[in-house]
């Protein structure tokens, strides 16, 4: 974990050295700046990118206190950590992801009021061909996770200072879904998995001064409680509620449905603040 705190560090050393910036300016234009992968975009099966993903229905929320607010969406569908530091999936002017959000930031001071935050999904997508697990992807894809995703965090707190408020999400998780077509065994073994996965980011999250959206928490990740769950019959609530909120059951599509992307959205709002009076983390 040591990487984990070297990021604390240098949050510290950036309010150390008087970098944190202001809140956001009392006039002009705002932003909320959303980062990531498809999720942050909206993407749902069959349709590709949408206006009715959770950063949409978060944005909606927040404008409703502050209609000065605008969103600006730079995630990319597939985007790994990797390619969110280097590029090579979706196109920027600046390079990469990063690149562009560390531009945006440094041209609005003062101006981006929230930034969100979601990814490291796809550094082991493909790893768990035909239910079983494939380590040696696996062990790459969290390595280039635990090398990448700390540096993701310290550039965009770098380059936007204290201003903005920063949120990041933890993943639902899809794997239950084997429960309806007969892999019960590898159902259950996905929750530690991603209970592992979801407990290195939050560490990362939380020492670079990120709030953290609990969307395995509202997705009831854990809970094994037998609910009825149609067409599928009775299945534990986690289950259900990856079958009626995504589309991993009925199309082997893990995005979220409309009714996924609010909830997903509903849990960033218990973290993120509607009053566009609070101050963010670390200012004054």
């Amino acid at each position: 974990m040591g990487l984990v705190r070297s990021i604390a560090v240098v949050v510290a050393a950036v309010a150390g050295l008087g970098l944190v910036g202001p809140v956001a300016s009392a006039s002009g234009p705002e932003y909320y700046l959303a980062l990531g992968d498809s999720l942050s975009v909206g993407v749902q099966a069959g349709a590709g990118r949408t206006d009715q993903g959770y950063t949409d229905r978060l944005h909606a929320a927040l404008k409703a206190r502050n209609p000065r607010l605008k969103l600006v969406k730079l995630g990319c569908p597939g985007e790994t950590t990797t390619t969110m530091l280097k590029g090579g999936i979706c196109r920027y002017a600046a390079g990469s992801q990063t690149d562009a959000a560390e531009a945006f930031l440094k041209a609005h001071p003062g101006h981006v009021r929230y930034v969100t935050l979601d990814i490291g999904a796809n550094d082991t997508n493909g790893c768990l061909p035909g239910g079983g697990v494939d380590a040696g992807c696996a062990l790459q894809g969290v390595g280039s996770l635990i090398v990448n995703l700390p540096q993701i965090t310290a550039r965009l707190r770098l380059a936007g200072g204290g201003s903005p408020l920063y949120t990041a999400m933890n993943y639902y998780n899809p794997g239950l879904a084997s429960w309806v077509s007969g892999g019960r065994a590898a159902a259950l073994a996905s929750i530690p998995v991603i209970d592992t996965f979801n407990a290195y980011e939050h560490g990362v999250y939380v020492a670079a001064g990120f709030r953290v959206a609990d969307v395995n928490g509202a997705f009831a990740g854990h809970d094994l409680t037998e609910v009825p769950a149609p067409p599928y019959g009775t299945v534990p609530r986690a289950v259900a509620r990856i079958c009626a909120w995504t589309y991993q059951c009925s199309d082997d599509d893990g995005h979220a449905t409309a009714a996924g992307y609010q909830e997903i959205a509903d849990a960033f709002l218990k973290v993120v603040p509607t009053m566009s009076t609070e101050r963010a983390p670390g200012t004054a």
